[in-house]
């Protein structure tokens, strides 16, 4: 396995260890073998040829550990309309042509050879935007549908790894790790979602303090 596949392993032994860890990976394997889900979400954080009710344990244990971060506001978000659909993979000039459309104060660049590259290119922006943040609170629509209140946070200029199409839940949530940060375009999304954690740089990217009941995190050193 990879070491973003390895971090994953150990995260999901860590989720199993733990009463409430093992309910949380039981309920997602049940929504994903169900279908319960929305496939714009998952693909936010992995998308692969096979269907994430086929992903193994430590996939889904990378997929539940990023969407717990988005549901109670560790992780925000923000997405960014590109009007298409990502080409093919191997389609690299086609999909940077697209990627032109991304608006001010967005520019994403399209790695052209990539050549074992960590991402398959970058999404910057060169002033202030804001990112939303779940409070945690569920809200219940006129269509009976439950949603949570977001609140903004804002960002200073930023660039952030850029993984377009197919990608592995556990890649994701190794670019929250190391970088804090990444941009996904999945396939069949014709827009780029811009996942931030705020525990690991939003000390340093924010241009506010963090929210209260988030902690930086602590490299215990």
């Amino acid at each position: 396995m990879t070491v973003h596949e390895d971090a994953a392993q150990v995260l999901l032994e860590e989720l199993q260890s733990e009463p409430a860890g093992t309910s949380m990976l039981a309920r997602m394997a049940s929504s994903l073998y169900e279908g319960a889900y929305s496939r714009q979400l998952i693909a936010w954080v992995g998308q692969t040829q096979h269907e994430p009710a086929y992903w193994p344990p430590h996939q889904v244990a990378a997929l539940t550990h990023v969407l717990d971060g988005l549901a109670y506001g560790r992780i925000v978000r923000r997405r960014i309309p590109v009007g298409a659909t990502p080409g093919p993979d191997a389609d690299r000039q086609g999909n940077a042509a697209k990627l032109e459309a991304v608006s001010h104060p967005f520019r994403a660049k399209l790695d052209m050879s990539q050549n074992g590259a960590d991402c398959d290119g970058t999404l910057s922006w060169d002033e202030p935007v804001n990112l939303w943040r779940a409070l945690g609170v569920r809200v219940l629509h006129e269509k009976g549908l439950y949603g949570s209140l977001h609140a903004p946070f804002e960002v200073r200029p930023w660039s952030v790894p850029l993984e377009v199409g197919y990608t592995l839940p556990s890649r994701t949530a190794a670019h929250l790790t190391v970088e804090g940060a990444v941009a996904r375009w999945a396939y069949d999304d014709n827009e780029i979602c811009l996942l931030l954690d705020l525990p690991r740089i939003g000390e340093m990217a924010g241009t506010r303090p963090l929210p209260a009941g988030v902690e930086p995190f602590n490299l215990g050193l």
